[in-house]
């Protein structure tokens, strides 16, 4: 942590003299009521507090050049872990670190690193790239397809990846490509060494009339005997009804190599978001159904998120809200079910 400080102190020693340099972060606490439930109707329940403190630190050189870092922890989705359990604590992929039960304290990494250019026709970026499963739920499918988890590629990766990034505008549309080093596994002087794995993204960001399309597509290669799944979709805005911003989504994915067991299937993502009194609403469910090479049933996943968005204080240079949420994934594979909620109050500040 000393080394981060004295990081962030040079920076900006330096600023006024190379590049405008600024400095903006977050930090979150959030109490969870764990719920899981198996086809017994076997209930496990646990509440615990999460949180996690982080800093963006960007450089904007002219030109539309800049460097920009997120420091964070490497739990999943950043978390720092869980309140009295340590580093990292038993859930959602933490492992127990028993060693750093005493200090109860995060590590600070470059949890991002990227560099590049941006301008009004194109710009480009490389390094450890932001990667929003958030808002892409289309990754969830392609790298996770029978997690139970309710985002896999956000906790697992933290929303991010190392690679290139670069988009060009074609009149009012935008056509974007990152590819991602997905492991580096290859080595020519080791025998039988699989080739290093690279995953491609495009979309192109376009408008038909009102409404917003951005086809997508996703495509890992590996070697020839591993998973090389290939998945094709869209995302669309919708117009507006009775207040609600919708936007909808429609992906399919298939994994055709033999050896790697060939799966395939559909996913369909609808979300709402509407200001209501002094918060907004939120909502999206999300319907995949694989089928596995060989299985008699198909793997079938629902999620559903509630969320509540109250802003308790905002002002020039920062924001504090309350976010009520509820999550709920579901799975079915023949006779198994697995259920899980998590209801969970997120309260939020960010600096700027």
């Amino acid at each position: 942590m000393k080394k981060v400080l004295v990081l962030l102190i040079v920076l900006l020693m330096i600023s006024t003299a190379f590049a405008e340099i600024t400095i903006n972060g977050d930090a979150r606490v959030r109490p969870r009521l764990d719920q899981k439930f198996d086809e017994d109707g076997k209930t496990s329940q646990d509440l615990y507090y999460m949180y996690w403190a982080r800093l963006w630190v960007t450089a904007k050189l002219t030109e539309g050049y800049y460097f920009q870092t997120k420091l964070a922890t490497d739990g999943p989705a950043n978390f720092i872990g869980l309140m009295g359990g340590g580093l990292y604590g038993q859930v959602d992929g933490w492992t127990t670190n028993a060693a750093a039960h005493s200090p109860n304290r995060g590590v600070v990494r470059f949890a991002e690193a990227h560099f590049g250019r941006k301008t009004d026709k194109y710009g480009y970026s490389m390094g450890v790239l932001p990667m929003s499963g958030l808002g892409n739920p289309e990754y969830d499918l392609h790298f996770y397809p029978t997690s139970k988890s309710d985002l896999p590629y956000t906790i697992l990766n933290a929303a991010s990846a190392a690679g290139f990034r670069g988009f060009y505008k074609i009149g009012e549309s935008k056509l974007n490509v990152t590819l991602t080093v997905d492991q580096n596994t290859g080595n020519r002087e080791v025998k039988d060494t699989p080739r290093d794995p690279y995953s491609i993204f495009a979309s192109y960001d376009m408008k038909l009339g009102e409404t917003k399309v951005s086809p997508t597509l996703i495509y890992t290669t590996q070697d020839k005997d591993l998973p090389s799944p290939l998945t094709v979709g869209a995302n669309v805005g919708l117009p507006k009804l009775a207040g609600f911003a919708l936007s909808a989504g429609g992906y399919y994915t298939t994994q055709p190599v033999e050896d790697a067991t060939k799966y395939s299937g559909p996913m369909v993502h609808l979300k709402a978001v509407k200001p209501i009194g002094p918060g907004t609403f939120v909502s999206w469910v999300d319907w995949k159904t694989i089928d596995v090479d060989g299985a008699d049933d198909p793997i079938a996943t629902t999620l559903l998120w509630v969320m509540y968005k109250y802003t308790v204080y905002k002002s020039e240079v920062g924001t504090f809200y309350l976010a009520p949420t509820f999550r709920r994934i579901m799975q079915n594979y023949g006779d198994m079910e697995y259920a899980r909620n998590k209801i969970e109050l997120t309260m939020h500040i960010a600096f700027k």
